[in-house]
């Protein structure tokens, strides 16, 4: 009983002026670093628009007005939302080389789709950054609150936004690392896989 009731008053400690006023500038520069990932997406999207608006012009209309996209082996047909359309529907045959292929727009429409979800998290950041500051605006809160409350937007931040957080930016690696790898030059190396070619994030 003593041991839960020593952990109860713990937990209602209430934060220091010193506490708040320390997340407070936490919360500001999460709401900078959002204001800055939103516009960088923005401009990803604006320029994938551009890219699927080019080649949805030069499309293959179907009788419905449907746009479509053949596969570059003449097997699939592909509508601009990403369904299969079935030979029934249309004769993969009947759509020309002059028409975009498949392979050229999907890569668009799938980073299109990652745009448009990654706005989707980062309009809910947001918006939980406005509510987190609502609850800490009167003052009271507990210590354990406080903490349960930075630990959940540190772990709710999207990634893009991580990167312009001071102090969460990607290491760079250490000299001495570079260094210890160019004395190693004597020692023979297998010859390393190359990595693969990273995919390109769906943008809506």
């Amino acid at each position: 009983m003593e041991d839960n009731a020593a952990a109860f008053a713990a937990g209602m400690t209430m934060a220091t002026q010193m506490e708040i006023e320390q997340f407070e500038i936490r919360l500001s520069s999460y709401e900078e670093a959002t204001v800055v990932a939103l516009l960088e997406n923005q401009e990803r999207l604006d320029a994938v628009n551009v890219r699927l608006l080019a080649m949805l012009d030069q499309a293959y209309v179907m009788d419905d007005g449907r746009r479509v996209f053949r596969t570059m082996d003449g097997l699939q047909v592909f509508d601009e939302f990403g369904q299969e359309v079935s030979h029934d529907e249309i004769d993969p045959a009947m759509i020309s080389d002059e028409h975009p292929f498949w392979e050229d727009y999907q890569p668009a429409f799938a980073e299109q789709q990652a745009l448009m979800n990654e706005r989707d998290e980062l309009l809910a950041f947001q918006e939980r950054l406005d509510e987190a500051r609502e609850e800490i605006a009167d003052g009271e809160i507990s210590k354990a609150e406080l903490e349960d409350l930075d630990a959940e937007l540190a772990d709710m931040m999207p990634p893009s936004v991580r990167p312009h957080v001071p102090g969460m930016e990607m290491p760079e690696a250490a000299p001495e690392l570079a260094a210890s790898f160019s004395r190693s030059a004597a020692i023979p190396q297998v010859p390393s896989i190359g990595a693969a070619t990273p995919a390109l994030s769906p943008i809506q």
